[in-house]
């Protein structure tokens, strides 16, 4: 049941200079009044002062030669990718879109504005304009890995993949082509490939931190350990305060017994679970209260710190102390939603129409399922027709959750959504299909529609189970695990805390079993693109 991660391209489709850092700079702005004969001569110093990454004289610049011209498209592109550097995304976006008004066949500002609201997630949006750049200049790599890309995080592998060879057929040596084919590979269970492109990468930037963290997450799919922490230190030597090398190699040193070395690791990450984890592993019990206890704060709405923390409370003996949901395997809940026959069946019907005809992927890489299929996580995007019905629906019922525990003081509670924002996925599970243990740490509450069960499966088989432990936490007690397990029937609501780990038991019919998984979303810390 876990999302397809809207938006999670295999590297970052960037304007130009993508790899630039995104920083207001410190460079006093020089305002000079610019005559229309040296406007040209005023572009160049513009361009110039924007690749030396000084961006406000740049800026300042630009906005001149805008009072002048506001509608000049060469000007409108270069300040749109300034406040693209600047943080400033959303802004970008709509001076790219002014350029793009003013000069529809200005082919490298079609493709910076694909390739941007690809980073904004406004993936439909951005599809079009790439093709339209590549349509402007069939030639342009960057165009058919902006749009590879584009389409990779849509959720069509196939396509994605012919426009990644497309770019590397222009151009062999370009270095995210080959870190996206690269990564797409890995994501398609091809590591032996993957790391073919990913090595190349490595081999034409080898100063690229990024670069050794794909090649280091396609050897550990290979099993080859000692040259992924290879990969991972060179991450590391090039960023030492790089969070995914950081990870990357403290998992590793997990699996191989050194959590002193990795709890460091996780600290330079502020990787807060897994550090919570290797003083479990290390026994230091006291420090994993105290550490959860003097951040109490700051894990609040860490949701896997809750996991764990439920755990470690469960097998130790000690109350719960993170305040997300203590107990979370009593805040499950049931609802006979759509279990009644005749216009409910009708209705669950129209829903199994409607999300068949969307993409779905094999086996999607990352995340739980196995021997199924998953779309992505859009299921509630410009929804209409039944899928719209059943949004609305979801919501009043998570009110009414809302209302059964309101008084309880919980952060679940106190910290609900303000606004009610839904991310929803297909899952259609064949023969031997199942889902590993997993949470939505994204998430703020969770929950799943059955659409459809194996009828002839035997007891207990397709069925969903929650526990406390994802299966890696380290032994704490003889205790015998907290689980519980639910047989759904078709029509039938579960609601659960986002925290709690669940899995789907495997099956043998031949029947599927189809269901909506969905998240309310917590709060957005932070809404500027």
């Amino acid at each position: 049941m876990e999302p397809r991660k809207s938006g999670a391209c295999a590297v970052p489709a960037g304007p130009i200079e993508p790899d630039r850092a995104v920083a207001h700079h410190s460079a006093t702005p020089t305002c000079v009044f610019i005559e229309m004969s040296l406007q040209p001569q005023a572009i160049e110093s513009a361009r110039a002062e924007f690749s030396a990454g000084r961006f406000a004289t740049a800026e300042a610049t630009c906005l001149e030669i805008l009072r002048l011209e506001p509608s000049n498209p060469e000007v409108l592109h270069l300040l749109g990718l300034i406040r693209f550097q600047a943080g400033r995304g959303q802004e970008g976006a709509q001076l790219l879109e002014r350029a793009v008004q003013a000069a529809p066949g200005f082919a490298a500002a079609q493709n910076d504005l694909g390739a941007m609201l690809v980073i904004l997630d406004r993936l439909d949006e951005a599809v079009p304009r790439l093709r339209t750049a590549i349509g402007l200049s069939p030639g342009s790599a960057e165009a058919h890995l902006n749009l590879g890309n584009a389409l990779h995080a849509r959720g069509e592998p196939q396509a994605a993949e012919g426009h990644y060879r497309t770019a590397l057929a222009i151009d062999s040596r370009n270095v995210r082509a080959n870190l996206s084919l690269g990564n797409w590979l890995r994501q398609m269970h091809r590591p032996e490939e993957a790391v073919k492109y990913l090595s190349a990468a490595v081999a034409l930037a080898p100063g690229a931190a990024a670069a050794h963290i794909f090649l280091g997450n396609a050897l550990v799919e290979l099993a080859r350990t000692g040259d992924a922490v290879g990969s991972y230190r060179q991450a590391i030597a090039i960023e030492p305060s790089n969070a995914d090398a950081n990870v990357g190699l403290g998992h590793l040193l997990v699996s191989q017994g050194h959590h002193e070395e990795a709890l460091l690791c996780f600290r330079t990450a502020s990787a807060r679970a897994e550090e919570l984890a290797c003083l479990l592993h290390l026994g230091r019990h006291a420090d994993f209260f105290e550490d959860l206890e003097r951040h109490e704060a700051a894990v609040a709405t860490d949701l896997d710190c809750a996991s764990l923390s439920a755990y470690a409370a469960y097998h130790l003996g000690r109350p719960d102390p993170h305040v997300y949901c203590p107990n979370p395997l009593d805040h499950v809940r049931i609802i006979d939603l759509y279990t009644d026959s005749g216009a409910q069946a009708q209705f669950l019907c129209d829903l199994i129409r409607e999300v068949s005809q969307l993409n779905a992927v094999w086996e999607p890489g990352g995340l739980a399922t196995t021997r199924g299929f998953q779309t992505n996580s859009e299921l509630f995007l410009n929804s209409s027709g039944a899928l719209d019905r059943l949004k609305g629906d979801l919501v009043e019922e998570l009110g009414k959750y809302f209302s059964e525990f309101g008084q309880t003081g919980i952060t679940l509670v106190k910290n609900w959504p303000t606004t009610t924002r839904l991310q929803g996925w297909y899952v259609r599970l064949v023969t031997g299909g199942h889902q590993h243990f997993h949470n939505h740490p994204y998430g703020w509450m969770s929950g799943c529609l059955y659409l459809q069960m194996p009828k002839l499966a035997p007891p207990g088989e397709g069925a969903i189970e929650f526990g406390l432990n994802r299966g890696n936490y380290p032994k704490l007690s003889d205790k015998p695990p907290p689980t519980l397990l639910h047989h759904p029937k078709p029509g039938q609501v579960v609601l659960f805390p986002s925290s709690l780990f669940h899995r789907t038991i495997p099956f043998h019919s031949d029947e599927e079993r189809l269901c909506i998984a969905f998240d309310l979303l917590p709060d957005a810390i932070d809404q500027q693109g």
